[in-house]
């Protein structure tokens, strides 16, 4: 005796979930991975500190580099202390600004984008690393 086989009925869309189901996975991961990195392509070795920064809502956030070649980043571009201040004035948020500085950035620089945020309406926060447990 013969069973009829029913090929038509559910093939092609049993081939079609795990394939959806794989690619939506995806998208949500592209997605949600870039929404917990500050400054995507700039590596910074920030300072060691015990003190602990508590979470802060849509911070503002700066990046500075060390030496040889100081450079201000600023929304993804580099920018100079005086475009840093024409686009901290555009945001007109109060909040915090965090700046994120390598450890051979310059002290003047620092005190320059502090002084900055602060004339801007900001609370100036400098980001520091956890120090290495002993």
């Amino acid at each position: 005796m013969r069973l009829p086989r029913c090929n038509a009925a559910g093939a092609p869309f049993l081939l079609l979930a795990p394939a959806l189901t794989a690619l939506l996975a995806l998208v949500f991961y592209l997605l949600l991975g870039g929404y917990f990195v500050l400054q995507p392509g700039v590596a910074l070795k920030a300072p060691d500190s015990p003190f602990m920064l508590l979470p802060q809502h849509d911070p503002q956030v700066v990046s500075v580099t060390g030496a040889p070649l100081p450079q201000i980043y600023y929304d993804h571009n580099v920018v100079t202390p005086t475009e840093l201040e024409e686009a901290l004035h555009k945001v007109r948020k109060t909040g915090s600004l965090i700046i994120k500085a390598d450890r051979l950035a310059p002290y003047d620089l620092l005190v320059k984008i502090m002084t900055i945020g602060v004339h801007c309406g900001f609370t100036v926060v400098l980001a520091t690393g956890t120090p290495p447990a002993s």
